[in-house]
């Protein structure tokens, strides 16, 4: 209701030109483009505090019928901004220009290869997609928080990767191909054998713009040097620039600048994407620190250890905490000053390599100077003691990460390996 009383009244809400709407219509088809007011704020906020009201809303089924919006919106200048899931903390999902939703008619998801690829509709969310997977023991590298909702598009458009999937399985380093519908309406499967003559003739400036880009940052040791070290770590922002690093072909360097772009460079109307082993046993504790500095210290040698995912919950986040009923008695007993705490977890393919793993991390943890007891505890009710068992909730202290990404309000720290 708040939402509504701020807007402008619904009658007086500036709407889409009418011949525009009729190219879409024409181009979509009749029921493809809504103009309803009521249509228009539905969709004017998304996670955000943004609000937006959109000129129409329109629902394209194929990527063709998105390769015709950007074309007519191209001719009427108007801006286009894809929605799918919504889950957008920034304002990403909404536009008062047209409003594309590209979640109703892109949820195919079709398993490969036994599970070890999988081919997804940019509007199939990605607990649908893991659904698929899991009877082969499989899953996508990338594990959003809240992958109840969030969609693939938007998991390729933003980078977004959750904290058990490093630097090695996020969606840069998964990715084979997508299909891909460029701002001028070229449509492009970058996986198909004649990708780079198609894109070649279609998209002549786009290749040398790629190419050039290429040749200018390969002849700088110090660009090389920049990338190189930003990309050294887990970074998710903005474009993927190591892409003209990683890669030769200009259909694999814009198959891979793609991802964290936002939707500036083209929409993808479905993707193919490397899997990953689900490892389905786990545990986790609670290390509790005297200071943040002692925390932070400490985080290699976890690291080393094979811990799977560490969260770092400050001063702040651990007072929260407390209070939650689940708490144990050692945080709830905690007279809390500056400590800082890491929610670890360690994960295994086998309960003998889980109890291997927590041997090792025991030795360890004895060695370190922590403010309360740790215990390592493979017990599903005591591991869903460290935070809400549903997710898609907006958790207080995060839920372990075996398949289940932790969220924090805090700083997160995740596995950096290669």
């Amino acid at each position: 209701m708040g939402i509504l009383k701020s807007t402008p009244d619904a009658g007086a809400l500036p709407g889409l030109d009418g011949g525009v709407a009729a190219q879409l219509r024409a181009a979509c088809g009749e029921d493809s483009v809504q103009l309803r007011s009521i249509d228009r704020l539905a969709v004017a906020h998304d996670a955000s505090h943004y609000l937006l009201v959109p000129q129409a809303v329109v629902t394209p089924r194929t990527a063709n019928d998105v390769a015709s919006v950007f074309t007519v919106a191209g001719r009427a200048g108007i801006p286009v901004t894809l929605r799918s899931g919504g889950t957008s903390l920034s304002g990403q999902a909404v536009g008062a220009g047209l409003l594309v939703d590209v979640r109703r008619h892109f949820r195919r998801v079709e398993v490969l290869d036994g599970g070890s690829r999988v081919r997804a509709g940019s509007g199939a969310t990605i607990r649908q997609i893991n659904a698929r997977l899991a009877p082969h023991g499989r899953a996508l590298g990338p594990d959003p928080a809240s992958e109840i909702a969030c969609t693939m598009g938007g998991v390729i458009a933003n980078n977004s990767s959750g904290m058990a999937c490093g630097t090695g399985n996020t969606s840069y380093q998964t990715i084979e191909s997508m299909t891909l519908v460029l701002a001028s309406g070229t449509v492009i499967d970058t996986g198909a054998a004649d990708a780079l003559e198609v894109l070649s003739q279609k998209e002549p400036s786009l290749v040398e713009g790629l190419v050039n880009l290429r040749r200018k940052i390969q002849d700088s040791p110090d660009f090389r040097a920049e990338i190189a070290r930003q990309f050294s770590m887990k970074n998710t922002m903005g474009y993927s620039i190591n892409a003209f690093t990683d890669f030769d072909s200009p259909v694999d360097i814009l198959t891979h600048l793609i991802v964290g772009s936002e939707g500036t460079l083209g929409f993808v109307s479905d993707v193919v994407l490397r899997t990953v082993d689900v490892q389905p046993f786990a545990a986790t504790g609670l290390a509790v620190f005297p200071r943040i500095a002692d925390a932070t210290d400490a985080l290699p040698a976890l690291i080393n250890s094979g811990a799977r995912t560490v969260e770092l919950l400050d001063a702040a986040a651990l007072k929260v905490a407390q209070q939650l009923p689940q708490a144990e008695a050692s945080l709830r007993n905690l007279l809390i000053g500056e400590h800082t705490a890491l929610l670890i977890e360690y994960q295994g393919a086998s309960p003998e390599e889980t109890t291997e793993r927590i041997s090792a991390a025991e030795k360890l943890l004895s060695s370190l100077s922590l403010s309360a007891p740790v215990e390592l505890t493979t017990d599903p009710a005591r591991r869903r003691a460290y935070g809400p068992s549903a997710k898609g909730s907006t958790p207080l202290l995060p839920e372990p990460a075996h398949r289940a990404p932790p969220r924090c309000s805090r700083t997160l720290w995740s596995q950096c390996q290669s």
